[in-house]
């Protein structure tokens, strides 16, 4: 989804204009996106929310960016993409995450990045390439994470912030590529591609003469350097200061505590970002969040689809007034939201990690599975927190399931802490629009910026008898995939299939 969001100074969303991008699956486990309609989409949705909504351009202060992390973008020396876009959800690279984890190069890695390897990371997918594409990486002359491609687009610059490359083969410690890093994992001779780091506030560029007439920006408008998603949603959160936690329950579920030191417990699992100035970001992202719930209405809820819309109802609503009279615990069945094509990453790097239900009966209906697919995503939750050695007593929430009452509140169940919504359901775009107002000076400092800016909406308290139901099934859960271990690999033998 590409969204193109206006927020006024007190972080009142003004408009907003989205567009829905497809993902191209040409072999299975690849996810592959078309980096011009990625900004066809970007030119659409901008102009879209200037004209919609009535905005005068030279009333827009600055333009701010975050964008999904990871992946693989490269254009080449005339500032053209030399292929399709390689996304952070891609499988391609199993194989070879597989055996740098063997070889023990992950381990040795972790120390420097803080961050372990998965299937979709720059590092892994260009190792694939020269493998197998090797004339794409003979062409390209940049690599580009998904927001510096918009910025280039915008102002003809090319550079990345610190949170974004913090994917890259880089010391996190001194937020810099690491020549190190770059020659125990073999891609020496790709560390030109990768662009030069800047702070995620500065002002990196103006919106062109081109730009501004494909998008109705005007031409002169200041440009922040932006951030990786994962870092904006913070910000957009108020959560800035050491020991708070926060997770986006999106298409990853992004689970993470701000630190101001380098945590690398557990070691080798998990993954650390470049954060505000002397902090961090200590992250267990699942591979995948709403997905899981995605696939089941797609494929088991046609007929309330239909009802929802000729209602004017939300599906959601629907399906959750059905899940609400499946008990707790869903009856005996589990589920493992492993559903990405790419595995599962956190708590635990298993690249051929697999979604299942286990205890289906013939009592179940698919309201069961419902229900236990809403509370594996909250049970994957606790198991990430569980591995991240900080304490914490509240979550803040954002992404799509911060919009559900029932899952947030499942949510605090399972996880025993207490979860914080905001009124503002854009976090991501809001946290992008107070870099850009702290980074042209309209407000004095982040602090400032939250203060003035992000509002809670509520509060959901844990029920401790539904805590302690919750553990039970949370052993139970760990138990199931440790015995899973060695067969999600014989799967993926018998079938030849990722």
């Amino acid at each position: 989804m590409v969204k193109a969001i206006v927020f006024d100074l007190s972080g009142q969303e003004v408009a907003c204009v989205s567009k829905r991008l497809s993902i191209e699956i040409a072999k299975p486990g690849w996810a592959e996106q078309d980096m011009d309609s990625t900004w066809e989409a970007v030119r659409e949705t901008v102009g879209r929310s200037l004209k919609k909504y009535k905005l005068a351009s030279q009333n827009i202060a600055a333009v701010g960016l975050a964008g999904q992390g990871d992946g693989c973008r490269l254009i080449d020396k005339h500032l053209r993409p030399v292929r399709k876009a390689i996304l952070w959800s891609d499988g391609r690279a199993i194989e070879i995450v597989t055996r740098w984890e063997k070889e023990g190069i992950n381990s040795s890695g972790f120390p420097i990045t803080g961050s372990a390897v998965f299937a979709g990371t720059p590092a892994a997918v260009i190792k694939w390439l020269e493998k197998n594409e090797s004339y794409s990486l003979k062409q390209a002359e940049h690599f580009l994470f998904a927001k510096d491609w918009i910025k280039l687009k915008l102002t003809d610059c090319i550079v990345t912030d610190q949170s974004d490359a913090s994917r890259a083969p880089i010391d996190i410690q001194k937020r810099a590529y690491s020549d190190e890093l770059f020659k125990l994992l073999g891609l020496s001779p790709y560390k030109r591609l990768f662009p030069r780091i800047v702070s995620s506030m500065e002002v990196i560029g103006e919106v062109t003469s081109k730009a501004s007439q494909e998008t109705g920006l005007k031409k002169g408008t200041p440009v922040i350097s932006g951030m990786i998603d994962v870092a904006a949603t913070p910000i957009g959160l108020g959560v800035i200061e050491p020991g708070q936690a926060f997770s986006v329950i999106g298409t990853t579920s992004f689970h993470a505590v701000i630190s101001n030191n380098l945590i690398l417990d557990p070691f080798g699992v998990g993954m650390t970002i470049a954060y505000l100035p002397g902090r961090f970001i200590r992250s267990m992202p699942s591979m995948a969040g709403t997905p899981n719930l995605d696939w089941f209405i797609r494929e088991f809820c046609d007929s309330e689809r239909i009802a929802a819309k000729e209602r004017g109802k939300s599906i959601f609503e629907l399906l959750e007034k059905k899940i609400r009279g499946v008990p707790l615990g869903a009856e005996g069945l589990l589920y493992h939201p492993y559903i990405n094509p790419g595995g599962e990453r956190a708590p635990f790097v298993k690249p051929s990690a697999k979604a299942q239900f286990f205890g289906i009966g013939l009592r179940h209906s698919r309201w069961h599975l419902l229900r236990s697919i809403y509370e594996g995503v909250a049970l994957a939750m606790l198991d990430c927190f569980t591995n991240i050695p900080i304490q914490i007593s509240e979550i803040t929430v954002s992404g799509g399931g911060a919009r559900s009452d029932l899952w947030c509140q499942i949510f605090a169940d399972a996880t025993g802490k207490v979860i914080r919504t905001l009124q503002a359901t854009e976090l991501g775009a809001l946290g992008a629009a107070i870099s850009a107002g702290v980074g042209i000076g309209i407000y004095s400092s982040v602090e400032d910026a939250v203060g003035k800016v992000v509002k809670l909406k509520r509060e959901y308290y844990p029920n401790p008898g539904n805590c302690q139901k919750y553990q039970q099934l949370y052993r139970l859960y760990q138990s199931l995939y440790q015995h899973l271990w060695d067969d999600w690999d014989l799967r993926v033998k018998v079938v030849n299939n990722p």
